[in-house]
């Protein structure tokens, strides 16, 4: 798991049959490229941006698998906070790349 961006962890509960699930909003990465084949390092591309149950409340760390059921050994932690209950689980701008199988899954808890 490549470590996101420093500051606040991307972790916020949604309720799961009474009571809170902890969840970590992660993105898959594709890498890419340059258009003109020239020499130069892969430019990383957002490919999808999933949710993963939280292995626990206290580390924050994903579980091994997204709630559609990717793995997430490879996916980069999103930096990202929901401003409270009911708030999106993904940031506004990545919405685009939002997983419809894992937002189906959360919205089923």
């Amino acid at each position: 798991m490549t470590p996101g961006p420093p500051g606040r962890n991307a972790v916020l509960g949604v309720g799961a049959e009474g009571g809170r699930m902890t969840i970590v909003v992660l993105r898959e990465l594709r890498k890419e490229l340059s258009e003109d084949f020239g020499p130069g390092d892969a430019v990383d591309r957002i490919e999808a941006v999933h949710a993963a149950p939280a292995d626990s409340d206290v580390s924050g760390d994903p579980d091994d698998r997204t709630f559609c059921g990717k793995p997430t050994l490879d996916m980069e932690r999103v930096n990202y906070q929901p401003v409270g209950p009911g708030a999106p689980w993904l940031p506004p701008n990545m919405h685009a790349w939002e997983c419809r199988d894992c937002a189906a899954a959360l919205r089923s808890r």
